[in-house]
């Protein structure tokens, strides 16, 4: 199928996880879409750039005046198809050809690091959204899986998840694993009860894993 734009999955952060083939898709591009620190990370000279800085509509706006013709490379962290671009990207851009190349998410690298299989759990994202009653929610969840994994942001960063939960009951002793930074030289593994996740600033974007770890 002949494409015009790809949409391209990274990784969770270092180059180390990147697909050969997303590689070379990248590679070839001759408009290279992505956040600051993939476009610092990836593009080449000869390639025309544009920074996603949060503001999707504009990226939209762009894509659309890129002439027809110039294959053009959005990358996105992980896997395109989680909580990512590529629901956005159709829905705006429904006429477009997409080939999407998938990306190792964090999801993977965080169960691979607790040496825990992850089809027994739910997979959620609070990056950059809200859940409703988040409390039943994780609760409802539990009780169909033994643990849950979700993706935290800066402003429900996951010290102040492990307060909500507490606040509305949720034993201080629940076992949790947040892991943050993941596959960067800067990466930590972290074991600890809910009552200690309270206590300890963490940073925004990491991963929680809750429930029988």
């Amino acid at each position: 199928m002949s494409s015009d734009i790809t949409l391209v999955g990274i990784g969770p952060g270092s180059p180390d996880y990147l697909l050969p083939v997303a590689r070379r898709e990248i590679e070839k591009a001759q408009v290279l879409v992505g956040g600051r620190e993939a476009l610092k990370t990836y593009a080449l000279k000869d390639q025309d750039t544009f920074p996603i800085t949060g503001k999707l509509e504009k990226v939209i706006s762009y894509l659309e005046q890129v002439p027809s013709g110039k294959k053009v490379v959005v990358l996105v962290s992980g896997d395109p198809g989680f909580y990512s671009f590529l629901s956005y990207l159709k829905e705006k851009m429904p006429s477009r050809e997409l080939k999407v190349i998938p990306g190792i998410s964090a999801f993977q690298v965080a169960f691979a690091r607790i040496r825990s299989s992850w089809h027994e759990a739910s997979l959620f994202s609070l990056h950059g959204r809200r859940i409703e009653n988040l409390v039943s929610f994780i609760e409802e969840k539990l009780r169909e899986v033994p643990r849950v994994a979700f993706l935290t942001d800066n402003h429900l960063t996951p010290d102040e998840v492990a307060r909500i939960l507490l606040e509305e009951g949720f034993p201080g002793e629940t076992p949790l694993y947040v892991l943050t930074d993941l596959t960067l030289p800067t990466e930590k593994v972290e074991r600890m009860s809910l009552e200690e996740a309270a206590r300890k600033k963490e940073k925004g974007n990491s991963v929680v894993v809750l429930g029988d770890v």
